[in-house]
């Protein structure tokens, strides 16, 4: 039979900046990476903006955002509240910061173009869209409103603060969940400050998971190949507010297959292995495919044997979602959920190369439109949200 293997959108998503261990991927104050400026002396401070500093292997990192009741110490480096002797000086300088009002005032002409400023929410997806780009992701910063900037800098914080305390990706998120749901919230334009779709039952289903075929398909395979397809379900279980299920009963199959892909985004090359499960029904004398389609998506430095944490999340080491497809034009139309769970490689080839590939799992689901407590995300999953399932 001729396989389904037709949904060329890739869905890759990152709803956090900062990932479990990933102080590289950290961002200090205007969004500058913590590893694009070297640092000599380990434990050493200095004042950046509104925070200190801290030396953590040569490179800067953030320490401590300060206050104006508690300054950055441009000699300790650290944020230190004013000792009483200081305060003729301060004061002093205060006249002096009075006289460049002047100046600053004339300046606010600019204000003209604070209506284009960036909100927090749009902050962060700038961010998202420069990569690793340091530079870039400093200008999205430069380009944020003060209220932006602050919040983006909390979560931020608050996020590099999990990364700090968590050994692996599942406390980190589990932390960022409990301790950041806040800073989460306050990001206006994140969509984690929209308030959930109580509509949407919060879980929105579960699936377990169970695959294996001895090849991976890749683009080499004609379209009538049927390397890695299996004609069986590798996600069962159910989605939506009731039980309806993944596999329709009024399917004639449910057919199952493991490809190899290689994609370019956003300057950026993603490669991987992406197992589609599609509810096939008959027309006429031909196979047609029907929803909802469960994709599950493994970047290829994670394809080993090992338990992978699935999750949305940067730092989470592959992704789940549950999707409805529009079949003229063979591209994702709407999602209903995404998983969160574990997936259990027992088996794996060179994928890229014919190889094989073996996994179990399970996971919850969640609507991006009532997600655990953080609200209404789907602004962030750039594809609408389906309708409640009942």
């Amino acid at each position: 039979m001729k396989k389904f293997w037709m949904i060329s959108m890739l869905l890759i998503a990152a709803l956090f900046v900062v990932s479990c261990g990933g102080d590289d991927e950290g961002t200090d104050n205007g969004g500058n990476q913590g590893g694009n400026d070297a640092c000599t002396t380990q434990g050493a401070f200095r004042c950046s903006g509104d925070f200190s500093q801290k030396c953590d292997q040569e490179e800067w990192k953030n320490f401590e955002q300060c206050s104006a009741d508690k300054p950055c110490n441009a000699t300790t480096g650290k944020c230190e509240a004013k000792a009483e002797g200081d305060t003729g000086a301060d004061t002093g300088d205060t006249g002096a910061d009075t006289g460049d009002t002047g100046a600053d005032t004339g300046d606010t002409g600019d204000t003209g173009d604070t209506g284009n400023a960036l909100n927090c929410g749009e902050i962060y997806q700038c961010m998202i869209d420069c990569g690793q780009d340091s530079n870039c992701q400093q200008g999205c910063y430069d380009k944020g409103s003060s209220a932006g900037q602050s919040q983006i800098m909390a979560l931020i914080n608050c996020l590099n603060t999990c990364s700090e305390s968590s050994s692996t990706d599942e406390d980190f998120q589990n932390c960022a969940n409990s301790q950041c749901s806040s800073e989460i919230s306050n990001c206006e334009g994140l969509g984690g400050g929209e308030a959930a779709d109580t509509s949407y039952n919060s879980p929105y289903g579960s699936l377990s998971l169970n695959f294996s075929v001895d090849q991976v398909a890749n683009d080499s395979d004609g379209q009538q190949s049927t390397v890695g397809i299996v004609q069986a379900a590798f996600a069962t279980g159910t989605y939506g507010n009731g039980s309806t299920p993944v596999t329709p009963a009024d399917a004639y199959m449910i057919q199952s297959m493991a490809a190899y892909y290689q994609q370019s985004s956003g300057g950026q090359t993603y490669t991987g292995v992406q197992i589609q499960q599609v509810p096939v029904y008959v027309q006429g004398q031909q196979g047609v495919g029907g929803n909802p389609l469960v994709i599950l998506d493994i970047p290829e430095e994670n394809a080993g044997v090992g338990t992978l944490n699935t999750s949305l999340y940067q730092g989470g080491q592959a992704q789940l979602y549950v999707v409805d497809v529009n079949w003229n034009t063979n591209q994702i139309s709407c999602a209903h959920a995404f998983g969160e769970g574990d997936v259990n490689i027992t088996n794996v080839g060179d994928i890229a190369q014919h190889g094989a590939l073996a996994l179990n799992g399970n996971v919850t689901l969640y609507s991006p439109k009532n997600y655990n407590g953080n609200g209404d995300i789907s602004g962030q999953l750039g594809i609408p949200a389906c309708n409640p399932v009942q």
